[in-house]
Order: C-alpha cells, then structure tokens, then sequence
C-alpha cells in the first residue's frame, strides 16, 4: 500500500507543479497583449499623426513651380527683361 499512497502524492505533486507552470505561462501571455495593445496603439497614433508628412514631397513640387513661374514672371515683367 506505500507504493500507491507514494504514487498518489508524487502524481498530485506533478500535477500541482505542472498547473502552476501552465497559469505561468497564462499570466505572462495575458502582460504581453498588453504590452502588444500598448504598442500598437502607440503606433497607429504615430501614424495618424505624421499622415501629413506623405505630402512633403508634392509641396515641394508645388513650391519649385511656383517660384520658377514667379522668376519667369520677373524677368518678364522687368523692363528690358525678355518678351
């Protein structure tokens, strides 16, 4: 009868260990979607908070035309200047 009793209580104890491992790992996969849902609303604000910065580059476009157009408009406008 040792035997089982022995058996028993080395079962119950693997059990126990194996339980609390298995709400370990539980707990620590719970903080890390935190932790990802915190990233990731970090990141999309980053995101909608420099949209504006795509846009640099036809601003600058825009920009290079309108001073090249208001050059061409001087030069014309001087007198003496080209027809």
């Amino acid at each position: 009868m040792n035997g089982w009793i022995l058996g028993f209580v080395i079962g119950a104890v693997v059990t126990a260990v194996v339980v609390v491992v298995l709400l370990m790992m539980i707990v620590g996969a719970r903080r890390t979607a935190e932790k990802v849902e915190a990233i990731l609303s970090g990141l999309n604000d980053t995101r909608d908070r420099t949209a504006g910065l795509w846009g640099v580059g036809d601003t600058a476009t825009t920009a290079k035309r309108i001073v090249t157009a208001a050059a061409d408009a001087r030069i014309s406008l001087t007198p003496g200047g080209r027809s």
